[in-house]
């Protein structure tokens, strides 16, 4: 008879952890004289060894068993029931999923672990080894199990999504984060998930001012008529020839680049993020009165604040025929400041286009807002994205545009193109009087963006009857507005018979957590009146549904519509499934890895010809109107952001250092700043400044 050990029960609270009313038992073996276990023989370290697993699975195994009699290990597991399992109380040592195998290079010790847990009758009995590696596989399987939930676990525990968690996305979605953002909001709710009115926040990137020293000599070429041309004492030295004389990037515009300040060879003078702050802004100002080149002003996110915008009122006054841009976003403008400069920009009839995104405007600036729209000549173009004016401020706004009429005597139609209103809080109330306005024959708007505002489905039914009376109207914008299905279908049906409409964008906006806004959800009974919208209009040319809740078999029937549009550029990704594929399973005795990541996702043959079909079809109406030697490739790149925004005005404001520092983020060579340091009191120092007071300042 072979020799066997035999076995004292204890309690082992290395694997029960605090379940102190369990009794699992470890063993104590009484070591053979003879050094064999098995019949065969074994040295003294194989012993150690095999009694030291020995007692390891003979724990595990009252465990598992006691807690779980029924775990089935041949089991295939979805990712939720994993997640489900009581690992908590069940928790195996990791080692236990590498045990000797019977057929291994470690038989010897596999055979003296199965004769130490199960004692033979005889010599030659096989019963024990087969005993111990069915009991094994039990074991490895609950281990493989034990380490996805640490996965999955981990995964849900640090704010992200896994393909068939259930709140995040599904097998086979494309964009499982915004798939599990979207879907754990569902459609949106307002009084579950409610949205400010009052609009976001209106705070500029977290910036310092600039040392007088890496301004001056920017300063100094502006004020001695400095063009984008150099001189031989300051190529190389103070400035440089714009990326070593390639010019701008991709437009080639040549350029002259300083420490801080660029001035290029089409008029622009561009500072953005370069920070003048009230310090220094009077003296660029003085730098720029003897300077007739310069036409376009960008100084996006400098914090000039009051005293700033006081600086440029002065300046337009002086010379109201010498700026044509007025890019001002992130600048601390309030409502008082912002009154002043239309006090000046309302008699200039060089001003187009003006830029305010991120100045806390409030709603108290509307009837200056109304001012500057109605009595500036020449105005094509409006950023108000994130002022605060908030839904009233926006309501005061319209229904002051609405009530306008061309019929007075000296009145002209407002020259107003392009208005920017995302992030504002507009809901029913000003969507209402905002379609009020589309509807007046004063309204010339071509392009209105309204994203990330809450207007929901009230808000997207009022604005719907303004869109069909706005016959001029070119793009329309609704990101992230907390449309779903029956505000969609009352969008898709205004553009449906609108005869000029090129862009409509119903997507998510990137920043909609960043501005704590709602998800759009759209869903397939939006999918027949979007197929009617495509095979109806016959200019629209940019259609973005974004990351959106049709389940994949609705999408490839808008996908065959599309096959019948005019459009140049399309974009759906389904949050869903598809229900035709099966749920990504695991199982423990045969997967090391849950399947769908590669197998569940993978299009089908037909999934492959109707996109290969889609995408032939955009690049054939791509070349009929740009000429048959246009790529997809070259339109993507030189052409869709003019589908999407006005050339003429939007070109205008490109800047290299707010292009430099989007591409590094993009690349992950840089990280933008968000929020300001609690303890930084810039803010409150530039709203509170008094002016002039730059050492600079020469008038």
């Amino acid at each position: 008879m072979a020799s066997a050990a035999t076995v004292q029960l204890t309690s082992t609270s290395s694997i029960l952890g605090d379940y102190d009313h369990r009794q699992p038992y470890a063993f104590t073996p009484t070591v053979p004289s003879n050094n064999t276990v098995d019949g065969s023989n074994a040295t003294p370290d194989d012993l150690a060894e095999a009694i030291r697993l020995a007692a390891l699975c003979r724990e595990a195994f009252n465990l598992l068993n006691a807690e779980m009699p029924n775990f089935d290990h041949s089991k295939s597991y979805t990712a939720d029931e994993i997640l489900s399992l009581p690992m908590d109380i069940i928790r195996l040592p990791d080692e236990l999923f590498s045990l000797p195998r019977r057929k291994s290079a470690r038989s010897r010790l596999a055979v003296a672990v199965a004769t130490l847990l199960y004692p033979a009758t005889h010599d030659t009995a096989v019963s024990p080894v087969i005993r111990y590696d069915a009991a094994r596989v039990r074991l490895r399987a609950w281990v493989a199990l034990q380490r996805k939930h640490d996965i999955f676990a981990a995964t849900k525990r640090n704010g992200h999504s896994f393909r068939g968690l259930t709140g995040g996305a599904a097998p086979g979605v494309h964009a499982p984060v915004w798939a599990s953002r979207i879907l754990a909001q569902g459609p949106w709710d307002p009084s579950k998930f409610p949205v400010s009115l009052a609009g976001t926040k209106a705070i500029p990137m977290p910036v310092s001012v600039a040392d007088t020293a890496d301004l001056a000599p920017f300063f100094n070429h502006l004020e001695h008529g400095g063009t984008h041309e150099l001189d031989e004492a300051s190529a190389g030295g103070v400035a440089q020839h714009l990326d070593g004389g390639k010019g701008e990037p991709f437009y080639g515009v040549k350029g002259a680049e300083f420490r801080k300040g660029v001035v290029y060879q089409d008029g622009r003078m561009d500072l953005c993020k370069m920070v003048v702050g009230p310090d220094h802004i009077g003296s660029l100002m003085d730098s720029l009165r003897p300077n007739p080149f310069v036409r376009h002003f960008l100084l996006g996110n400098n914090i000039i604040g009051p005293v700033g915008a006081q600086e440029i009122a002065r300046f337009i006054r002086e010379f109201p025929e010498r700026m044509d841009t007025w890019y001002l976003a992130g600048n601390c403008i309030d409502a008082t400041s912002f009154r002043v400069l239309v006090d000046a920009m309302v008699d200039s009839g060089a001003v187009t286009n003006v830029w305010l995104k991120r100045n806390p405007l409030g709603p108290a600036a509307a009837a200056d807002v109304f001012r500057l729209i109605t009595q500036t000549k020449n105005l094509c173009t409006l950023d108000l994205d994130q002022t605060e004016l908030g839904d009233a401020g926006i309501a005061e706004l319209f229904r002051r545009l609405a009530a306008f009429s061309c019929a007075v005597p000296g009145r002209k139609k407002p020259p107003l193109r392009n208005i920017y209103l995302n992030g504002n809080g507009i809901s029913t109330t000003a969507a209402s009087a905002i379609a009020a306005f589309l509807s007046s024959p004063a309204c010339g708007i071509a392009s209105l963006y309204l994203s990330c505002n809450p207007l929901g489905d009230e808000g997207a039914q009022v604005l719907a009857s303004g869109i069909r009376q706005a016959t001029q109207l070119q793009r329309l914008s609704l990101q992230s507005a907390g449309l779903t299905t029956d505000g969609a279908i009352d969008i898709f049906r205004a553009v449906t018979s609108h005869p000029g409409m090129r862009m409509l964008d119903v997507g998510q906006a990137y920043a909609t957590l960043d501005l704590g806004q709602a998800w759009n959800y759209i869903q397939n009974a939006a999918a027949p009146v979007l197929c009617e919208l495509l095979s109806t209009n016959q200019t629209l040319e940019y259609l973005n549904l974004g990351h959106c809740p049709i389940t994949p078999p609705e999408l490839r029937e808008i996908d065959a519509a599309v096959l019948n549009s005019s459009l140049l550029y399309y974009s759906a990704d389904s949050i869903l499934p598809d229900p035709s594929r099966n749920e990504p399973i695991f199982n423990p005795s045969a997967d090391s890895t849950m399947p769908e990541l590669h197998s569940v996702s993978a299009p089908t043959k037909d999934d492959k010809a109707i996109e290969k079909a889609v995408d032939a079809h955009l690049e054939a109406n791509v070349r009929a109107k740009f000429g048959i030697d246009m790529t997809y490739t070259r339109f993507m790149d030189e052409e869709l952001r003019w589908v999407t925004s006005d050339k003429t005005d939007v070109r205008k404001i490109d800047s290299v250092y707010r292009n430099r520092d989007a591409s590094f983020a993009r690349r992950k060579q840089q990280v933008l700043v968000k929020d300001w340091d609690s303890n930084d009191d810039t803010l409150d120092r530039v709203m509170n400044a008094r002016g002039p007071f730059c050492p600079m300042r020469k008038h």
